[in-house]
């Protein structure tokens, strides 16, 4: 990818552009060298030599720029540049040894004689030479995939690559605590130039006079693979946040599973009677935490057309749907083995239900009345403010001391003043933060809802939080950083229960081109699968398989008792959800991402997806590309269609149904026995085979897997031909051996539930 990049810091509108000389100075770590001279600034990639960075013009003038060592506790050693302008702002780069990002840190600092307060500010403007085009360049960022040329406004990065080589430039907000980063990508095929404008919308950014304050990090990186850079990047983000999250809930939730007004949660009769059902027949193969949705809560005996739009935001007492109370229900759901999950509000009230004190509200900024949401949301509670704080904690507090331990917080965008703007995927100018005023106005809206959720957190210790969702308002994307433990990342999509396309593949789209934040940053929450009648089997199949083999969270929504065996059958072979790191393997070259790969030190699983409801799709790709090696053979077992497929070398070649998908199980060929899939998860084997050997001085397989008591476990064994079974033995009950051709399968029914040992004896 022959490209050049300019990148233009642009610190202020009224800065004039000087050519007058500054101090020349360069850093340098082992990938990227960057020089400072007369104005201009050049980076230089050394691993990539067709990435490389003409300049970073900075516009205004450079009064001094000075080198200097620098250590991180974080990043480590390294070497800073530090450019000082005339207007007294400071801009430093930052190379850090081993590291193929370029740090930019912007410090302002106000001498105007008054105080100075935007709402945004414009950092950086990244101009990239792009010659004459010669092969098309993809982008990728929050609102998905697009080639260059229709290239999206993004939230928190965006990604230029060069889908053939997969070289690619990546520029990112490392930190989001003061302000939200926004990308405007801009194509001028005049000028041959790729340009992407990086700001930060704060809301309220006050810089007193005399003084000076912070921004964001901006994070610019040159990779030969941008997905390794993506990936790289979540990491990073987790380290900067010190993310540590907690094990991964599979979760049950009452939203979808039966109608009331429309939607709405359970009832507290019907809840415990799927809990019963789910502790016999879902508990043993992971599921384990049951979380309520809207509609417990009362309005507090306000009519509730004379409240605002929107669910009802008390959330201090039940209503009829639940008489026990909701203390009553966490302890009974608790008591049958399942972790008691809530759905909530946390910084939504209504200004038209007296129930809410007027000044615990943000304000409009000219009218000085409640910050009202247009649209559903309700009225944005100030964690700024000591009232809204008072009320906030004792909120918290109390659905805390009710015995919930898994929050999903919802209409979360509402932490600092904003509009509702669902479905909001990609930037498009649009302000994400509405014309309001906090109680204290040195806090930026970023930081007001930050402070927000640290008070939940506070009041809230160890509970698992989901936010929800970030396409009401994706302020909430950047600012939930190292804030919740998992994050709706797509809309609703209750159309899947009968099978529309759209709403079938939604969870699949939206969380797929933020992958590199899930395990790291979060947990990626694509909203449920539908296993119902209602949703045609191959669909209810892809959303499934999309699930296991990506690993984001699984949330089921049904009453369990009413789905056929098959059907219930297949939310048991999704259970538990793995914890390794997916890829997309073809997401720098596909709108949608065909081809998913998950791995350990024994399996490979590919996740092999049409996007396309009414034609079959040919998946061609090399083996090479997709990271396996081309002179190997690789054995295939299909899992759907539990079916041996032979091997391949080279290239795979799938063909795939309309609105289908194949889950495959890969191993390289082996000159002995070797399991190729399990019958237990549609990950076949990479979850629940623990350990597996082969001795060639005793002719013998043997291993080890996590079983379910009563639920029927095969081992699908590739046998060469020299090879016969002798014997087939475990511990966890007899084994059945059915052989066809050279695929030998060997079951069992456990006897009890865990790990058991096996052993198979060839001659």
């Amino acid at each position: 990818m022959k490209f050049l990049i300019t990148i233009f810091l642009i610190l202020s509108a009224l800065i004039d552009i000087s050519n007058a000389n500054a101090q020349s100075a360069s850093i340098e770590n082992n990938l990227l060298t960057l020089r400072i001279h007369k104005q201009q600034v050049a980076v230089e990639s050394k691993k990539c030599p067709d990435l490389k960075v003409k300049n970073i013009l900075l516009p205004g003038q450079i009064v001094s720029s000075g080198k200097a060592e620098t250590t991180d506790n974080l990043w480590g050693k390294g070497q800073s540049l530090e450019a000082h302008y005339n207007d007294g702002r400071k801009v430093t780069f930052t190379l850090y040894d081993n590291n193929p990002f370029l740090y930019i840190h912007t410090v302002v600092k106000n001498e105007s004689g008054q105080d100075i307060r935007v709402n945004r500010l414009e950092i950086a403007s990244v101009e990239m030479s792009i010659g004459e085009m010669s092969k098309p360049l993809n982008t990728l960022g929050s609102g998905g995939f697009a080639p260059a040329q229709q290239a999206q406004g993004s939230y928190t990065y965006t990604l230029l690559a060069e889908p053939d080589s997969r070289h690619s430039i990546l520029t990112a907000w490392l930190t989001q605590k003061q302000g939200i980063g926004l990308m405007t990508p801009k194509l001028d095929k005049s000028k041959k130039t790729y340009k992407v404008k990086a700001e930060l919308e704060f809301g309220n950014y006050l810089v007193r006079n005399g003084k000076e304050r912070d921004t964001d990090i901006l994070l610019i990186g040159f990779f030969e693979d941008g997905r390794e850079g993506l990936e790289l990047y979540g990491d990073y983000l987790a380290k900067a946040y010190r993310i540590q999250l907690p094990s991964k809930p599979e979760i049950y939730c009452t939203w979808y599973h039966r109608n009331l007004s429309g939607s709405g949660a359970s009832t507290e009769k019907l809840l415990l009677e799927n809990a019963d059902f789910a502790r016999k027949e879902l508990a043993a193969f992971g599921l384990n935490t049951f979380q309520i949705d809207d509609h417990w809560q009362s309005s507090m005996e306000m009519p509730k057309t004379e409240l605002g739009t929107g669910p009802l935001k008390t959330f201090a007492e039940n209503n009829s749907n639940f008489p026990s109370g909701m203390e009553h229900t966490a302890k009974h759901l608790e008591k049958k083995g399942f972790t008691p999950g809530l759905w909530f509000m946390p910084f939504s009230g209504d200004v038209h239900n007296p129930y809410f004190p007027k000044e615990i509200f943000a304000k409009h900024r000219w009218t000085d009345t409640p910050y009202e949401v247009k649209k559903w949301s309700g009225t944005c509670i100030d964690a700024t403010s000591p009232a809204g704080e008072i009320f906030l904690r004792e909120r918290f507090k109390r659905i805390y001391n009710w015995g919930y331990r898994y929050y999903k917080i919802d209409g979360l965008h509402t932490g600092a003043p904003s509009e509702n703007i669902y479905i909001n995927r990609s930037y498009d100018g649009i302000p994400v933060y509405g014309d309001a005023r906090l109680y204290n106005d040195e806090y930026t809206f970023t930081q007001c809802f930050r402070k927000g959720l640290s008070i939940l957190k506070e009041e809230a210790p160890g509970v698992f939080l989901l936010g929800c969702a970030a396409t009401q308002n994706m302020s909430s994307l950047g600012a939930s950083f190292g804030m919740v433990d998992a994050m709706r990342v797509g809309p609703d999509n209750d159309g899947a229960i009968q099978g529309v396309w759209g709403k079938t593949t939604a969870g699949a789209d939206y969380a797929g081109n933020l992958y590199f934040l899930h395990n790291k940053v979060w947990y990626n929450d694509p909203d449920p699968y539908f296993v119902r009648n209602s949703n045609p089997l191959n669909k209810t199949r892809w959303m499934v398989s999309w699930q296991a083999v990506s690993g984001v969270m699984n949330t089921t929504s049904m009453q369990y008792s009413e789905l056929e065996p098959e059907r219930l059958d297949i939310i048991k072979r999704a259970l538990p959800t793995h914890n390794l790191n997916a890829r997309p393997i073809d997401i720098l070259e596909s709108n949608k991402p065909q081809i998913w790969m998950v791995k350990n030190d024994r399996l490979i699983v590919l996740g092999l997806f049409n996007w396309n409801e009414q034609r079959h799709t040919k998946i061609d790709y090399g083996l090479e590309r997709m990271g396996l090696k081309s002179s190997e053979n690789y054995e295939l077992f299909d899992f759907w269609d539990n079916k041996y497929l032979g091997n391949i070398k080279g290239k795979l070649s799938q063909t795939l149904d309309p609105a289908s998908c194949k889950v495959l199980a890969v191993r390289p060929s082996k000159s002995h026995p070797q399991v190729i899939s399990t019958s237990r998860h549609i990950t076949q084997g990479l979850m629940d085979i623990k350990e597996e050997s082969w001795n060639p001085d005793r002719q013998i397989l043997s291993g080890t897997s996590k079983v379910v008591k009563g639920d029927k476990y095969e081992l699908r064994i590739i046998v060469p031909e020299k090879f016969a079974i002798r014997s087939a033995k475990s511990n966890g009950g007899k084994m059945f051996i059915q052989k066809e051709g050279k695929l030998v399968r060997v079951s069992f029914i456990p006897q009890k539930s865990g790990t058991i040992n096996w052993n198979i004896e060839f001659k």
